[in-house]
């Protein structure tokens, strides 16, 4: 895939088992998110290669038991939580692993984005 935007989103999704994904887009290319995890929960992504010009995965708001494992990424921002808190509301995100992840050309590994109040 090279999307424009968002590659794959995941919006109140209960109980994915996504695998054996080549998510590409150019590495200047702005917000094209691999894949973008929204209220969803029981979400395991697997033996795949994503990279991009923005978060290979990003996971925000009301995501919980997420699970990212054997993942290669890069080019991109790396594996993100968040951005997380805009506009001083509250946010959360619960139990999310990354397990044997590859960073190759990220910005960042794994990270948490917060906003500044």
């Amino acid at each position: 895939m090279d999307s424009p935007r968002m590659h794959i989103s995941l919006e109140k999704c209960t109980g994915v088992d996504a695998s054996h994904l080549t998510i590409t887009a150019p590495t200047e290319s702005p917000n094209t998110d691999g894949i973008h995890i929204t209220h969803s929960k029981n979400v395991k992504i697997a033996n795949s290669f994503i990279g991009t010009g923005d978060d290979c995965i990003s996971i925000v708001s009301g995501s919980k038991n997420v699970m990212a494992t054997n993942i290669v990424c890069g080019p991109g921002h790396g594996i993100s939580i968040g951005s997380l808190g805009a506009h001083n509301s509250e946010a959360q995100v619960s139990n999310v692993t990354v397990d044997r992840a590859r960073f190759i050309g990220t910005t960042n590994g794994v990270r948490i984005k917060t906003w500044q109040v």
